[in-house]
């Protein structure tokens, strides 16, 4: 009798401890979990405040020199006022088919 009451302690400290451990809002898995999201949000900060600072470095060249300005607006595909524009079609060639041509 006192060992199946041993036995069942032991099961009970052993299930209280798996829910602890694993199945818990706060157990050591979610933390590792929370700890591994949050390494990921950092990095993914820092990248962002780098690709801001490239952002506002390229902004201060362009304010300051009106010749890179207007290179990129080119790259754009923007023009100045009075600029002729000239749009060229790409001419298509068709192939013909084998079949049609012996017809």
């Amino acid at each position: 009798m006192k060992d199946k009451k041993k036995y069942i302690y032991y099961l009970i400290i052993i299930a209280l401890l798996i829910y602890i451990l694993f199945l818990d809002e706060s157990s050591f898995l979610q933390k590792f979990r929370l700890k591994k999201k949050l390494v990921d949000l950092q990095e993914d900060i820092n990248m962002m405040k780098d690709s801001n600072q490239k952002l506002r470095n390229e902004n201060k060249l362009l304010k300051k020199d009106a010749a890179i300005l207007e290179k990129k607006a080119r790259k754009l595909g923007m023009q100045k006022k009075g600029d002729e524009i000239f749009l060229f079609k790409k001419k298509v060639m068709k192939k013909e088919n084998s079949l049609t041509k012996n017809l």
